[in-house]
Parts: structure tokens; sequence; C-alpha cells
């Protein structure tokens, strides 16, 4: 079973991390932002998608997840929301490498490696 509390601990403690031990190679303000950001948006869609889950709301998000127990419908709705946030992503990454655009690349990595956090966090709250 998904265990919102936990997966949002453990996002605020990888947005700390990754804040401690940033690249360089970009302007520190813009790394701390893109971290900031990528945080907000899974604190905030935790939060949405457990409430959502509890009222029995009707989001687009929920509906895929209808017929699985209500314990992983957060978690399978973030998941999703992981997929296609690192899809997408890893297309635009991908561009950004075939046309050496080095700051954007920069961005990607920090991007794709907040991600690839989030994914092993989801994983953590689901198991414990």
């Amino acid at each position: 079973m998904f265990n919102s509390e936990v997966f949002k601990s453990k996002t605020k403690e990888l947005q700390a991390i990754m804040k401690i031990a940033l690249r360089g190679k970009l302007d520190e303000k813009i790394e701390i932002k893109i971290i900031d950001e990528f945080s907000e948006i899974y604190l905030t869609m935790t939060d949405k998608y457990s409430d959502g889950v509890q009222s029995g709301k009707n989001l687009p998000a929920l509906q895929r997840f209808a017929e699985s127990p209500e314990g992983e419908r957060v978690y399978l709705a973030l998941l999703d929301l992981l997929e296609r946030m690192e899809l997408d992503f890893s297309q635009k990454f991908a561009m950004d490498l075939k046309h050496d655009l080095e700051k954007e690349i920069e961005i990607g990595k920090i991007k794709l490696s907040f991600l690839d956090g989030i994914r092993r966090r989801l994983h953590f709250a689901r198991v414990n």
C-alpha cells in the first residue's frame, strides 16, 4: 500500500539533497528553481490525488485507476504523471543533445535526475 505522507517526506528530502549537491554548471538560482518547481509539483499532486481518492472526486488522473485498490490509486496516478514527464523531458533532452544546446542539456540533466529520485521515492513509499 502506498503511503502519501512517506512519499511527501521523501520528496522534501530529495529536494534538500539536490539543493546541497548542485551541479554548478548553471546559475545556482536556476538549478534551485527547477528543483523547487518539481518538488512542488509532486507535493501538490500527491495532496490532490489523495484528496480525490478520499473524497471520491472524479479526477481524470484517478479515473484510469478506478478499478485498482483504493490504496494504490494515488501511487498509480503519480507513477503515470512521472512516466509522462520522463517521456516529455527525455524527448526534449534528445533534441537538445542533437542541437548541442548546452544550457538546455544541463537543465534536462537536473530534471531527469529529479525524476529518477522521484521514481525511487515512489517505490519506497509503496513498500514502507
